[in-house]
């Protein structure tokens, strides 16, 4: 259990970051990645200076097809437009700042007050008997509004959403309903020149900016959310969706998140200013084409098509650039991920995340850099303590969960990924970390899977410490191990970080052992004091020095 807590320490970001109500997978057979369509039912949303704004961005035929959508114009608030939708809509939006009057006037729903009073589950973190930070912590509400929230008291808790199956839930009478009823197939767009000339703002009480349930099929295009008291765009139980060219940022958690959603693409996305992490596909799919009892990378059996994809997006300035609990068969190729606290973590940690152990990611020719920024100094902690997010500056990132600065990439209990040809340098910490998690923490009591996570993972032809234009650009150590699961291989990967700082132990070459390593006590040792991070009782643990900039490698 000590070692359990240690390791607990290093992933509470994405451990206890997206606590939902209970969830299942969709049915992947439903719908895949939605396509843009020119046809359909179309509604317009406006403002009252969006000729104005027009006029100023476009000009010629691009401006005569925009005023010409304009005069369709009949509603100034995007809920409105959503409301009246039905399967198969577009909705377009004008440009212009979108706060959503009548959405703000709905006052902010709370537990036990009607009629949503018995709307809520509590959250698996709160129903854990162990010690922070698996238990409850300071700065994370023990319950969450159920499925039925939204149904019963919309706009309580969200500014815009887009409510897709009105069934109940669970509905045990009848499993084999089409699983999207209504709002299947919806694409909500903006008309701006950049997706910022569109912009949703949060009242940051709401938790969620612009929230899909259920809704199959939704295609988000081009327009920018921010200010929410929890995600920028939140996607939960969707089969089938897209979120293209959309900016997320100043949100007190998350840029755009995805949880139990499958069949999904996020491209030209933009993430920053998040308190969590930019962009966070959280339980997805699992997509391994390999027997649920067997070991074996995807790079050797092969992969089913990635359940989400990630590909051309930019995500900076955040706590970290990206998180998925259970973040299972991600495609991600041709992002950048930079000047974060730390760039990347996915785990194998948190109760209530379905899709355990995380396995099969595939990071493809990603640029993970410079991710040294510091969010945690003690005057922005201080800040952050004293003030609620309601009251603080829009620009301040205030961390919802520890990491470790200057971090590329975190992988806490993972199977069979594959970090191949990605570009990860001046990460001052460290470029890439592997460990194991102890599977109780999770909730798993079966003693023949303890250690069933960290194993097979394989990182191959990475350039360490080397920019795309063959600079040196030194990590502080480009590959740090626990030493633990079995075959984890390291093969082709090139560093000018120094011959001292590839690793902090010997890394075998694929296909790498069979045999199960031990977790090395002396490495897990060092994560302990971190473990007791808390925002508000505990900013600074002693003997942790995650908080503290590293030295900048030479």
């Amino acid at each position: 259990m000590v070692v359990g807590v240690a390791v607990a320490g290093l992933v509470p970001a994405v451990a206890l970051s997206h606590p939902e109500r209970t969830t299942k997978f969709p049915d992947p057979a439903v719908t895949k990645v939605p396509k843009y369509r020119t046809t359909g039912p179309l509604l317009v949303v406006c403002k009252d200076n969006s000729d104005t704004l027009l006029k100023r961005e476009f000009g010629g035929k691009k401006l005569k097809d925009r005023l010409d959508t304009l005069d369709r114009c009949k509603y100034s608030d995007i809920q409105a437009a959503i409301n009246d939708a039905k399967s198969g809509y577009r909705i377009q939006i004008m440009p212009g700042v979108y706060k959503e009057m009548p959405s703000r006037h709905v006052p902010v729903g709370s537990f036990g007050n009607p009629p949503c009073a018995s709307d809520y589950v509590e959250t698996e973190g709160f129903t854990n008997t162990l010690p922070p930070p698996v238990g409850p912590r300071s700065n994370d509400p023990p319950v969450r509004p159920n499925r039925n929230f939204q149904v019963h008291c919309p706009n309580a808790k969200n500014l815009i959403e887009v409510v897709g199956d009105p069934r109940p839930e669970p509905n045990p009478d009848n499993p084999t309903l089409p699983k999207c009823i209504q709002l299947c197939n919806l694409q909500v767009e903006g008309m701006g020149k950049e997706p910022t000339d569109v912009l949703i703002k949060g009242d940051r009480k709401k938790l969620d900016v612009f929230r899909v349930d259920r809704a199959d099929g939704v295609f988000l295009k081009n327009f920018a959310t921010e200010q929410s008291a929890f995600n920028g765009v939140d996607i939960v139980e969707v089969s089938g969706f897209r979120i293209s060219h959309v900016v997320s940022r100043y949100n007190q958690d998350y840029g755009v998140l995805t949880f139990t959603a499958t069949n999904g693409l996020y491209d030209h996305d933009v993430a920053y200013g998040n308190g969590d992490s930019g962009l966070y596909p959280g339980s997805t799919m699992k997509g391994c084409d390999v027997s649920p009892n067997a070991y074996g990378t995807c790079e050797k059996t092969g992969c089913q098509r990635p359940s989400i994809e990630i590909r051309d997006s930019e995500s900076y300035g955040n706590v970290l650039g990206y998180s998925g609990t259970a973040g299972n068969s991600t495609y991600l190729h041709d992002n950048d991920f930079h000047d974060n606290s730390s760039g990347l973590s996915t785990d194998s940690f948190a109760a209530g995340h379905p899709g355990m152990p995380q396995e099969c990611f595939r990071w493809v020719n990603n640029r993970i850099r410079s991710n040294n920024l510091n969010n945690f100094t003690d005057e922005r902690q201080a800040y952050c303590a004293r003030t609620s997010f309601e009251e603080r500056k829009r620009t301040i990132v205030c961390p919802q969960f520890q990491v470790p600065v200057g971090a590329g990439v975190n992988i806490a209990g993972g199977n069979r990924d594959l970090l191949k040809k990605n570009f990860i340098y001046d990460n001052w910490r460290v470029g890439v970390i592997l460990y194991w998690v102890p599977p109780i923490l999770r909730g798993e009591n079966d003693v023949t899977r303890q250690f069933d996570n960290s194993n097979y993972n394989q990182f191959i032809d990475n350039k360490m410490g080397q920019t795309p234009a063959g600079k040196a650009a030194p990590n502080g150590v480009d590959f740090q191990w626990d030493s633990e699961g079995a075959g984890n291989c390291w093969e082709g990967n090139s560093s000018m970080s120094g011959g001292n700082r590839i690793s902090n132990v010997p890394l075998p070459k694929c296909p790498g052992s069979s045999a199960l390593g031990v977790v090395s006590p002396a490495f897990s040792a060092t994560l302990v004091p971190c473990a007791a991070w808390d925002p508000q009782n505990q900013p600074d643990p002693i003997g942790c020095d995650w908080f503290m900039t590293p030295k900048r490698p030479k």
